[in-house]
């Protein structure tokens, strides 16, 4: 018998050990952006269900009651649409791809609806939770689930009691003609139906996608900016659209977009102004979706053009706005500077010809130099701080908005990290504070999320460290500083200022202002109203709740042995019960805690956190449900990207190289902790899926998008190829190929080289520490399952070649 699966029924049987891994991996599926790969979600449910040898239906059904755990415990709208589309779209797509063939698909989907029909409890709390939307007829969850899962050829007719008399849908062509229109017109239906048809939810943001794609290929600007405000303007479409496709999948053509347009001088001074202003909603969407998913480390992965303007000034923002020196800049950059300061303060004005010939790219490179050279006059006397604002004014015109964007920015840095403002004021008295868990404005300019960064200073010690040079700051006066405030409060103040702006730059633009004691003038009521009211319906997304650094490890600690001993028991339950909740999270699993605890603490510290815990949680009946839980932290990415210090890897090396030894024997004091630690050590290693095992699946698995129509092949989306089953053929083979398993085997080699090692070392003390008996008779039932690795690939590939 599979040792992790043995003596399950006096823990309560399979289901209940089967659950805390998948209620991991669908809550960091709802949290974590870029949403972890479909090959990765597909793989661990295979590793779910070879470990504890269970059915595939018994596995999609524990999937599906994660997935509707999350969705009865969500307390707002926004919170339900995700959860609604992991559950009516995101599952559904994840068991298409876990069986072999169509027929073994379809029969573990019919039978785990079936069981799912039993949960009385969950499905009802979902019912009720949909019906605070405000929906006129109550929605029958398990339905909406059966009937979505007949549409996409996974359930087959007659096979499901509960669709008996349900009218099935057969044609909706004639409803979506309209996709097959090129008019702007159609962007607003289609980001409209995404929203509420989850039938073809996956379609409908594929339409999206390739909207974007052409028309960044064809240079449409007025499509592309339509469909960029209205994403703009509407978050909850960019989560679905990130829930369900990578953000490059986005970020890719805009990318391109923004590199590579350029003026035509023939063009009309019209098309010139509406191309200046598409490219401003274009890099102002780009930004946005970098900062409302904590993206700044993941370009590296996410974009494609590492010498293009649009990677250089990502990267540039996300650790300082620089002013560039006259020195740095090219003969080109130097000359439109000039032509531009030279526009903005004499009594001409802007002309079409300075418009006409202007790069995008050069103008909001040197955007902050602009200003830079303008204040240096204003406090030379050459100009007032009235022709400076004026100047500034200019800006605000529909085609230079986004030139804003550096202008702002450097306003923020140099008022912030002034040596005259060298710490912030206590109590500004202007309504205006921000809650610590928000953004806030890094030394450098950037704004930075507690959970974008790892390893944190205190605000104040970064400040000091960083924000200033040898404690002289920027060397401003008070005077200087207080002109700079001027300046952006009049900028910030104005009518014209673009709310879009204020909503992107809203955390550097409290941090500016709450930095000094200022009066609460007419000035600041009205930056106060509307940064109010251009935040109005855009949610963050990142959680706003403070989290107490110094007590992150006990609070995750006291979150482990909650879920650990909570079940599925939702939110209302756990209350009732005086069961702790965290950080004001409204989920049974608080992802965005452990993320938190991960990037401050360090893996170190979080991994003998958990171990800490689990040891303990050894000596109750809830020891193997701990264990799981542990290996699925401990193996889910939740970092999305970029930061391999808290990837998977790393925390799995800190385990087996450094924790297991250190932390953990002078707590190991009975036979079943030790025996619970090494079902949590096996599991680890058996979960475990390292990039490269993760990119080789990418490219065997026929993508998403082979599926899609091109953007210059098909004008309109075929909605009634969601009707028809999946070929055989496209279906990805349950057996893992040569490459693959040595490929995985390789990767935790090493990890069980060492386990080995250790053990022979120990083995003299193993007979009078029970514990460690315990976990040495684990590993060694673990190692039985895992013979060390060998490579005969010589004679394979002579007998492949012949």
């Amino acid at each position: 018998m599979d040792p992790w699966s043995a003596s399950t029924e006096a823990e309560g049987g399979v289901e209940a050990l089967a659950t805390a891994d998948l209620m991991y991996l669908v809550y960091s599926m709802a949290r974590v952006r870029p949403v972890v790969s479909d090959v990765f979600v597909v793989q661990r449910l295979k590793d779910v269900q070879r470990i504890k040898s269970l059915e595939l239906d018994m596995v999609l059904l524990q999937f599906w009651l994660a997935s509707l755990t999350g969705l009865a415990e969500s307390t707002t709208p926004n919170q339900r649409l995700v959860w609604k589309s992991i559950v009516l779209v995101k599952v559904p797509t994840i068991a298409s791809l876990v069986g072999t063939d169509r027929e073994e698909i379809c029969n573990a989907v019919e039978s785990a609806l079936r069981q799912l029909s039993f949960f009385r409890g969950v499905l009802n709390e979902c019912d009720e939770s949909i019906a605070e939307d405000g929906a006129t007829d109550r929605t029958d969850i398990l339905k909406t689930i059966s009937i979505g899962c007949y549409v996409r050829g996974l359930v087959r007719p007659n096979q499901l009691d509960i669709l008996n008399g349900v009218v099935m849908p057969t044609d909706h062509s004639i409803d979506y003609n309209f996709l097959g229109q090129s008019s702007l017109e159609v962007i607003d239906e289609l980001c409209g139906r995404t929203l509420s048809d989850f039938e073809h939810q996956e379609k409908l943001v594929n339409r999206i996608v390739q909207i974007c794609e052409d028309a960044c290929a064809k240079k449409n600007v007025p499509t592309l900016s339509k469909l960029c405000e209205t994403l703009d303007d509407n978050p909850l479409v960019l989560d679905l659209i990130h829930l369900l496709r990578s953000p490059s999948a986005l970020l890719i053509p805009l990318e391109s977009f923004i590199n590579n347009l350029r003026q035509n001088e023939d063009d009309d001074i019209d098309t010139c102004n509406s191309n200046l202003e598409g490219f401003g909603i274009v890099l102002i969407l780009i930004m946005n979706i970098i900062r409302r998913y904590e993206l700044a480390g993941c370009l590296d992965s996410l974009l494609k053009e590492k010498d293009g303007l649009c990677y250089l000034w990502l990267h540039r923002t996300s650790s300082t706005v620089p002013a560039n020196s006259i020195q740095s800049m090219n003969p080109e950059m130097q000359a439109l500077m000039g032509r531009w300061i030279s526009a903005l303060f004499d009594s001409m004005g802007i002309s079409d010809d300075l418009i006409q010939t202007s790069k995008p790219q050069m103008l909001l490179e040197i955007s902050p130099s602009i200003f830079e050279q303008s204040f240096a006059a204003c406090q030379a006397g050459v100009i007032d701080s009235t022709t400076l604002n004026s100047g500034l004014d200019y800006f605000l015109q529909p085609c230079l908005q986004f030139v804003l964007i550096g202008v702002v920015q450097y306003l923020c840095e140099e008022i912030l990290f002034s040596s005259s403002s060298s710490h912030p004021a206590g109590n500004t008295g202007l309504g205006l504070s921000s809650t610590a868990g928000q953004s806030i404005l890094s030394p450098a300019g950037l704004v930075i999320s507690p959970l974008a960064i790892r390893g944190g200073k205190p605000y104040q010690q970064v400040h000091m460290s960083m924000g200033t040079h040898n404690g002289q700051g920027s060397g401003k006066s008070v005077a200087s500083v207080a002109m700079l405030q001027s300046s952006l409060k009049s900028l910030l103040a104005g009518e014209a200022f673009p709310s879009r702006l204020m909503r992107l730059l809203k955390s550097e633009i409290l941090a500016a202002l709450e930095h000094q004691s200022l009066e609460n003038d007419h000035q600041i009521g009205i930056i106060q109203e509307r940064l109010t009211a251009a935040s109005l319906n855009h949610y963050p997304w990142s959680p706003s709740d403070v989290y107490d650094v110094p007590r992150l490890a006990q609070q995750t600690s006291q979150a482990f042995a909650a879920i650990v001993s909570g079940g599925r028991t939702s939110l209302i339950a756990k209350r009732e019960k005086g069961w702790p909740t965290f950080g004001g999270s409204c989920y049974h699993i608080d992802v965005d805690l452990f993320r938190t605890a991960l990037c401050y603490i360090g893996p170190a510290q979080f991994v003998t956190t958990i171990l800490k815990q689990l040891l303990k949680i050894a000596l109750t009946p809830n020891g193997r449900r701990a264990a799981e839980l542990g290996a699925a932290i401990m193996t889910t990415p939740v970092m999305g990207c970029g930061d391999l210090y808290l990837a998977p890897q790393s925390l799995l090396w800190t385990l087996i190289y450094q924790t297991l030894w250190v932390a953990v024997p002078w707590r190991l004091g009975t036979f079943i902790q030790g025996k619970v630690l090494a079902t949590f050590v096996g599991m680890t290693l058996d979960l475990f899926q390292s990039h490269t095992l993760i990119e080789l699946r990418q490219k065997q698995q026929p993508s998403s998008d082979s599926t899609r129509p091109s953007a210059a092949g098909h004008e309109a989306m075929d909605i009634d190829s969601t009707l028809a089953p999946t070929s055989k053929a496209k279906q990805p083979n349950d057996s893992m190929t040569l490459q693959e398993q040595l490929e995985r085997d390789a990767a935790v080699e090493p990890f069980r080289v060492m386990l080995d090692q250790r053990l022979k070392e120990l083995e003299p003390i193993t007979r009078d520490r029970p514990g460690f008996e315990g976990f040495a008779q684990g590993i060694r039932q673990y190692r039985e399952r895992h013979p060390p690795l060998s490579l005969p690939l010589q004679s394979q590939k002579r007998v492949r070649h012949n």
